[in-house]
């Protein structure tokens, strides 16, 4: 069975300039606030899970890419069974509100539990 990261590098190209993530010494994910639709890959906070439930697209960018801050321009999906990848263009996705830092601060405040002192 081929590894995530190895089958990321053989089949997924950067979607920032298109070159191939073979050489890359990292598997960059770019989160964006835009609506994905398909199931793999997607991020979201579960933290917020209630507030934002929606699925989020993410692009995929290579070492170079991240070092010039060049911004994606494709979102990345796969399918469960890692049989094709199709991409995106970010802007043609429906844009969703931010899950804002401080939102993140207060359920994470919610959670967190103190050990009391011995």
């Amino acid at each position: 069975m081929v590894s995530w990261d190895r089958w990321i590098r053989e089949n997924v190209h950067c979607c920032a300039c298109g070159a191939p993530l073979f050489y890359s010494k990292f598997i960059n994910m770019v989160n964006f606030d835009k609506e994905a639709w398909w199931d793999y890959p997607h991020w979201n906070n579960i933290l917020l899970m209630k507030k934002h439930p929606e699925k989020r697209a993410l692009a995929i960018v290579c070492d170079d890419c991240i070092k010039a801050r060049k911004e994606p321009v494709e979102a990345v999906e796969w399918n469960e069974g890692k049989t094709w990848v199709i991409y995106h263009p970010v802007k043609d996705l429906k844009d969703l509100p931010p899950i804002t830092e401080e939102e993140v601060r207060e359920a994470d405040a919610k959670i967190v539990r103190r050990i009391p002192p011995r």
